[in-house]
């Protein structure tokens, strides 16, 4: 019990306006903000990122994938789920990170982009976030090249910036493959 009046007398002092059991009685409803959007964190070479939690169906343990000759570094190979071929991204090669040791926290967030299921391999899926439309910003203009196309806008979530990734840029089909070419669909 004197846990519970500690966390009470806690939230008095916060500043917040706190509802009473009689407020309730007298049809007091609290307002829900209905502006946040829902990202899932994830770290990639010891920094966070995000996507949007409507752009991922599953976040699954790594599995096994086979090697595709003539592709780009950052493509591991192809993989199979429950019947369904993808590709599978290392997150942290096709950001230009380097190469990071998979630990056993490593996952594969399963996102589909234009109707195909792709793979994204992080080193740890951290939490879903909800970031209010004021902490978010646009790419800064000193934020240049090829990594600066993958960012969709910065996040302040709890005093730390979460970078969200762009799907439709890291998942260019243009650059899959290396000495070959995507036909106009963007099948390899």
């Amino acid at each position: 019990m004197a846990e519970q009046e500690d966390l009470w007398q806690a939230l008095l002092r916060s500043g917040e306006s706190v509802a009473t059991d009689e407020d309730y009685e007298h049809g007091y409803k609290r307002e829900v903000r209905q502006d946040l959007r829902q990202y899932v964190a994830f770290r990639v070479a010891n920094e966070l990122y995000a996507i949007s939690i409507h752009e991922i169906e599953e976040i699954s343990k790594l599995f096994d994938t086979t090697h595709v000759p003539r592709t780009a570094d950052f493509l591991i190979g192809i993989g199979n789920v429950r019947g369904r071929v993808m590709p599978v991204i290392d997150l942290a090669t096709r950001l230009r990170l380097g190469t990071c040791e998979r630990g056993r926290m490593a996952r594969v967030l399963i996102v589909q982009h234009n109707d195909e299921p792709y793979g994204l391999v992080v080193d740890e899926v951290r939490d879903v976030v909800r970031i209010p439309p004021e902490s978010m910003e646009e790419r800064p203009g000193g934020i240049s090249g090829a990594r600066a196309d993958y960012i969709r806008g910065l996040g302040r979530h709890n005093d730390q910036i979460v970078i969200v990734l762009d799907l439709s840029e890291v998942l260019d089909p243009r650059d899959f493959v290396v000495g070959g070419r995507v036909d106009e669909g963007g099948a390899l």
